[in-house]
């Protein structure tokens, strides 16, 4: 997994966590995710902001590699 700068304010540490392990599996065959359906749910519950969480920006720059990742496995 990435490794992110913890911030202040940031994205909660549990969810990128979680995100990132089910794209790996994703990308391991699972297909419990795909390109597409990493946005939609991204779009439709984001992340949670939370006191000493991950970069916002550097997240951002993972979900778009992870996206793209998994668009080039479909």
């Amino acid at each position: 997994m990435a490794t992110f700068t913890v911030r202040l304010r940031g994205y909660s540490k549990r969810q990128v966590h979680e995100l990132a392990e089910r794209v790996e599996r994703s990308l391991a065959g699972s297909g419990e995710l795909t390109g597409a359906g990493l946005r939609r749910e991204l779009e439709e519950r984001g992340l949670d902001i939370v006191l000493r969480g991950y970069d916002p920006e550097e997240v951002h720059a993972a979900v778009l590699e992870w996206e793209r990742r998994l668009n080039e496995q479909a």
